[in-house]
This record gives C-alpha cells, structure tokens and sequence, in this order.
C-alpha cells in the first residue's frame, strides 16, 4: 500500500509540474538596471550594453571594476544576447531588463562564485546625535513626525537617499523603521545607542528582516560613525560614513551567501507534516523550488499525513532555515528548528500552513 501511495504521489507531481509553468522567485528588479541612453542609442551602442551588464554583474559578484571588465572582455563579448528587453524610463532613462539566469550559469561555469537572488532583508536602526540633547532614529518615508523639530531633516532625506541608491546598485533590499507606537513600545533611541540587540531582534522580526545594521551618527562625526553588523546575533563593529555603511553590509552578505561550481552542495533531510492532497505536495514542490539556496530536492518518502525530501544546498545551515522559517505555507513543527538523528544524519522537520 505503501508504495502505491509513493507512486501516486510521484505521477500526480509530475502532471502537476507539467502543467504549471514553474519559475524560481527571483528579487524584485534584481536582474533591471537603469542606464543613461535612449533606445536608439543603446539599440546601437555596444558600450551602453557593456554598461547595462556591468550593473547587474556588481549585484551578482561584487563591484571590482578590473574583475567585472575582464568577465565582460572574455565571457560576455556580445552583451546583447544577454538583454531581454528594455523600454524608456520617466526620468528619460532606460530600463533595461538581463537575462539573469543565463548570465549566472556563465559565471558558474567559469568557476566565478554568484549571489543568487535569495536575499535578506536587512533593517537599519540609526541614531543620531544632535547635540544639546536632541535626539533622532531615522524613519522609513511617510513616518518622519520624529524628524520634523530638527533643523537638519534635508540633511536627514538626503543621507537616506545615498543609501537606498547604493542599496539599490548592490542589489540588497533595506528597509527602515517605521517607528510608530508600536515600534516605539519595543525599541526607542537609547536601545539603539545603547546596543540592546535583544530588543532590535524582536523589532526585527515584525519587518520579517533576518539581518540588522545599527548606526550611531554625532552631528560632529558625519564621516566616520560607529556601526554594528548582526548577522544571526554575530555582531562584526566598524566605523565608516553612511555610505560606505551600506557597501560595508553588502560586502559581507555577498561573501556569506556567495557560492561557486566548484563548491559541493551540502544534503540535509526535510520532512514536512501535514501533506493531506496533491496539491499540498504540490505547493510545496513550488515553495522549495523558489528558494535558490536550494540546488536540487528530491521527495525520498512519504505516507498518509507526511512526506521527506533530500534537500541540496549552498549556504549555511542557518540561512537555510531562516529561509524556510521565512516561508508563507510552512511553520517550525514542534518548534524544533532542526535535530540529529545521528552523527551523520539531520533533518528538518516543518508543518504545512494552510490559508
């Protein structure tokens, strides 16, 4: 009987596959890029071609100018073949939209290691120093009352721009508070200055943001200000300006969730509880085959009310899980992330949410 289930279960996916047209999530706008050209003009220009491929090539391995050239130079001599479309901007620029996956499978086979699109959100909580006792935390746009005492709110507008631009070019999505009565009620100016992550984590976690980059500005010190990188409660301090604030973050989520061909994927074990009809496995088939971190899955179980899957990965364990935690249809099962049953064997175990 038990097979018979198996077997249903692995035709029923199969036509389920087949007739859904199945496609990784990717970022928003992770593969567009805004280039200064009309169409005609790009249209005609091998160079603003090169330029609208360098912008996506920094969101996907980093920004080194030599390195980017030289890829271009041997690998992507006709960037044309990469652009999908692209149409005219308000601004009078140009949208022009790549075609990522293809670029990415160019860079992994040429043993170059790629961010993929599976990207965290990260939360800025900056404090800023005014001086004789005036305080302010910067406020994502539409929740600046906190600002609107200071002489220096323009100055504040336009630091926050800087920053969502360069978080834009690197391909990293930001995100600031809101700082209502509810966010207020968990974290206030002095948890920030003060550095009580406890606090900012449970903030956090009402932004579905994984990652958390605080910033402690003195009206007197706009150059260099001190911050504070947390990363799954690993905190990494440094000074920088706010700008270079943002280059530092991406730096290092680009080195933690970069991976390459030559490196092996990892296996672990996932069992989701649950699973009641095919379209369950389906769904779940489609939440696990968004997630890039994922390099391959295969269903090697299941029975009436579960089924076990073989993931392979790229990453960390814990991005891993972060992600599934992340996800809308499952939910930590028994509220254990994840647990030994030997030395050699771990599995995930997650409940399958229903609307």
């Amino acid at each position: 009987m038990r097979s018979v289930v198996k077997l249903i279960c692995y035709i029923s996916l199969f036509f389920y596959c087949l007739f859904h047209n199945v496609i990784a999530v990717e970022m928003k706008g992770l593969y567009e890029v805004q280039v200064p050209y009309d169409t005609v003009s790009f249209r005609s220009s091998k160079a603003a071609q090169k330029l609208a491929l360098s912008k996506v090539l920094v969101r996907l391995i980093g920004p080194e100018k030599g390195v980017i050239d030289t890829l271009i130079r041997d690998y992507f001599p006709d960037p044309s073949r990469f652009i999908r479309q692209f149409e005219p901007h308000q601004n009078g620029d140009l949208i022009v939209s790549m075609d990522g996956d293809a670029i990415q499978q160019m860079l992994l086979q040429t043993d170059n290691s790629v961010w993929g699109t599976e990207r965290p959100l990260t939360i800025l909580l900056i404090a800023i120093d005014e001086g004789m006792g005036e305080r302010v935390v910067l406020t994502s746009d539409g929740f600046e009352q906190e600002w609107q005492g200071s002489t220096n709110i323009d100055k504040y507008r336009v630091m926050k721009q800087k920053m969502t631009l360069i978080a834009n070019i690197r391909g990293i999505p930001i995100i600031f508070p809101k700082m209502d009565i509810q966010d207020q009620s968990t974290v206030d100016y002095s948890d920030i200055w003060g550095d009580f992550f406890k606090n900012m984590n449970i903030l956090s976690q009402r932004y579905e943001s994984t990652v958390i980059l605080t910033g402690k500005i003195r009206q007197d010190e706009l150059e260099q200000n001190s911050w504070a990188l947390n990363i799954g409660n690993e905190i990494t301090r440094f000074r920088a300006s706010p700008e270079q604030a943002i280059n530092y973050l991406a730096d290092n989520l680009l080195t933690r969730y970069s991976y390459s061909g030559r490196v092996p994927a990892k296996e672990i074990q996932l069992k989701i509880h649950g699973i009641k009809s095919i379209n369950d496995v389906g769904d779940v088939y489609l939440s696990l085959n968004n997630l890039s971190m994922i390099e391959k899955f295969i269903m090697s179980d299941v029975n009436e009310n579960s089924a076990q899957y073989v993931l392979s990965y790229n990453g960390f364990i814990d991005d891993l899980i972060a992600s599934l935690n992340n996800s809308d249809i499952f939910e930590v099962s028994d509220t254990i992330k994840y647990q030994y049953k030997s030395k050699e064997k771990r599995i995930l175990e997650y409940k399958l949410i229903r609307n």
